[in-house]
């Protein structure tokens, strides 16, 4: 007889956090006053700003339906609600993107040499650019990319090598305010044509700053962004506003280094554990870091009106489609197709659609949707899909949308306690009603959308 573990994995309860009050009671009157008060500030409303508000308060919410998972052995069931998959604004999903992330770019992007941390950031005077124009945050990283590529190549022996970089997008501080900056994670040392790497030892900061500085300002200035007055502002700064941070460089073989320098490329806006908000007063709080040897005494606590705190809080949600993070030089997705290209050539593999480059998204969606379990396992050291009872696995058995069916089961198990407010109109659903769970399943389709 098997030994029930030791750890109980105990799903999370959204309605319990400040952030899910906060935007259950203003989430109405934040999108009726949005285009008065917040729009010559955070720029016009966007549709995906109301759409990912309902999704969250749909996350981990029962009563939005939920799957049943029963074990074989002793017949314990147990069932698990839908999350929101929402980017950049649910604390929960934003972390199982973290780590998937993490372990994507560690086991499938970077090549097994030594990587390090790059940091770039522009001055205020170019940052209300891409508050208004958050497309050009691609120039911000070709910027950066040019910047690296001409410093490798520079003391390179090969001065047509590339070294592989992968750069994400932050358009945040950590005080909740507007600071466009990118985070890069470069190979130490650069690749030829033949496939040989020559290692490189850490770049010239100051020189990198300025190679940056030059080429974002041209992509700017040839796009109209900015004009001459702009650079003669620039130029009369006694600081360049301007900076390019390296980092300690991490080996080929500390996949753990590598995992959390690739989770900092995409770390949330904010942190659930330092948002406050006091209901009866009317005031959310954001505490700042604890402090550190680098800054010992931290600033005061942000406090924001709850409309203001929302303002604040959703002018970071990227719209459908965004691309994040950029792939270039060895990394990039040429470059990672041709090599695929080339392997299947040696091994006598003909290449068919689902072995092309163009298929790798699907792979890691695929990945993503059976890692679930598995990084609740890694986080909580407990796995949800073992038995409490007897120690075995369970499985899903079926999922359950519809209203009257959810109320009954949940007034039968004693969960029934719906929210004090309605749903918001235009409410998500994350699966079509009454869906046919054995006719899904023969499709192949793979679901990962259980908290």
């Amino acid at each position: 007889m098997q030994t029930p573990p030791a750890g109980v994995y105990e799903p999370r309860n959204p309605r319990a956090t400040s952030l899910y009050a906060l935007v259950e009671d203003y989430y109405v009157e934040f999108e009726r006053v949005y285009d008065e008060r917040y729009q010559q500030q955070y720029g016009p409303w966007r549709k995906v700003i109301g759409e990912v508000m309902r999704k969250y308060l749909e996350c981990g919410d029962l009563h939005r339906g939920f799957a049943r998972l029963a074990c074989g052995g002793c017949r314990y069931q147990t069932i698990l609600a839908y999350s929101c998959k929402c980017r950049l604004f649910c604390p929960s999903c934003q972390q199982k993107r973290i780590l998937l992330f993490a372990e994507w770019l560690d086991g499938h992007i970077l090549e097994q040499v030594g990587h390090a941390q790059f940091v770039f950031t522009i001055p205020k005077l170019l940052r209300p650019i891409f508050k208004y124009h958050p497309k050009d945050l691609g120039l911000l990283c070709k910027s950066a990319w040019q910047a690296l590529r001409e410093m490798f190549q520079e003391v390179a022996s090969d001065p047509s090598a590339l070294p592989g970089v992968v750069i994400s997008v932050q358009s945040y501080g950590d005080r909740l305010n507007l600071h466009p900056h990118l985070h890069a994670l470069a190979s130490r040392g650069v690749w030829s044509a033949d496939g040989s790497f020559e290692a490189i030892a850490a770049l010239n900061a100051p020189q990198l700053m300025l190679l940056f500085r030059h080429h974002l300002l041209k992509n700017l200035l040839a796009c109209g962004r900015i004009g001459q007055a702009t650079l003669d502002i620039l130029d009369r700064f006694h600081h360049p506003g301007f900076s390019a941070y390296e980092g300690e460089g991490v080996s080929a073989g500390d996949s753990v280094a590598r995992e959390r320098l690739a989770s900092y490329l995409v770390h949330a806006p904010f942190s659930l554990a330092r948002l406050h908000y006091d209901r009866d007063a009317g005031v959310v709080t954001y505490q700042p870091r604890p402090p550190s040897p680098s800054h010992p005494s931290p600033p005061l606590p942000e406090r924001f009106s709850p409309l203001d705190a929302l303002a604040a809080l959703t002018a970071f949600i990227p719209e459908k489609g965004q691309q994040i993070v950029r792939y270039y030089g060895n990394y990039s997705n040429k470059a990672r197709g041709l090599r695929r290209k080339r392997q299947q050539g040696s091994t006598g593999i003909t290449p068919t659609q689902n072995t092309l480059p163009e298929a790798e998204q699907d792979d890691f969606r695929r990945h993503c949707r059976r890692a679930w379990a598995r990084l609740i396992r890694k986080v909580y050291l407990t796995d949800p899909m073992t038995c409490p009872r007897c120690g075995g696995s369970l499985r899903i058995i079926s999922f359950i949308d519809n209203p009257a069916v959810i109320e009954k089961i949940l007034r039968h198990l004693q969960l029934w306690a719906p929210p004090q407010r309605p749903p918001p109109p235009g409410c998500w659903r994350t699966l079509e009603p009454d869906a046919d769970f054995l006719a899904w399943e023969a499709t192949g389709r793979l679901f990962d959308g259980i908290d």
